[in-house]
């Protein structure tokens, strides 16, 4: 018998969210919901309640400075047995990889059927996270970071103004972005190195020899 779960739903668009909660409010193994709109709204719910949420449903693209990457891993740091899926139409695949690296345990197209979408949220909750990644990962040329892809001449940049200790607001300011656009960037490292912090990333490009130790 299945158990009953607890679903922390996070998406901006209220649409989305009120579409998703249709469906699960029919399920019988679902008790609860909650919804959040921002990742900072999101990381809040989890503090208050990391002992009652079984699964969260996370977009990658919400509005705020949090994106649902960095939702993804402050989350994950302070809750890691709280499994998330990523469930978005966003299909940059390095963006999905990135959310993979920052802890989530599966990616699902917003298309997908509802059962399915039931069935994946115990698979990941039951520990169960092979193969409930979307095969569209597959098609796309999901790389690991042993593959070594090459940064961009921007990431590069942010990579070096993050070597001279900079903050994401110094870096933005420095190269003329915005942070969120920082943050985009630091994913990209993040995934491109398979780590998933920014001192990490700095040991990796170390090793790499990208900047000075």
């Amino acid at each position: 018998m299945r158990r009953t779960l607890s679903i922390l739903i996070v998406d901006d668009h209220p649409v989305v969210r009120e579409g998703l909660r249709t469906f699960l409010d029919l399920a019988p193994d679902v008790k609860q919901i909650w919804e959040a709109d921002t990742g900072h709204k999101a990381l809040n719910l989890v503090n208050q309640y990391s002992q009652q949420i079984d699964v969260i449903l996370m977009d990658l693209v919400l509005a705020g400075e949090m994106s649902g990457i960095e939702a993804i891993l402050q989350i994950h740091k302070v809750s890691p047995h709280i499994p998330i899926i990523v469930l978005t139409s966003y299909q940059n695949v390095e963006r999905i990889h990135a959310a993979i690296q920052a802890g989530a345990k599966a990616y699902l197209d917003k298309s997908v059927d509802p059962d399915r979408l039931v069935a994946t949220i115990h698979q990941v909750v039951e520990g169960k996270t092979a193969n409930v990644m979307d095969r569209k990962l597959d098609y796309a040329g999901l790389m690991t970071p042993e593959d070594n892809i090459p940064l961009t001449s921007r990431e590069f940049e942010v990579l070096k103004a993050l070597g001279q200790g900079m903050s994401n607001k110094e870096i933005a300011s420095y190269l003329g972005i915005t942070e969120k656009t920082v943050k985009v960037h630091m994913s990209h490292i993040f995934a491109k190195f398979g780590v998933y912090d920014r001192t990490q990333a700095l040991i990796v490009a170390s090793r790499r020899g990208l900047i000075n130790p």
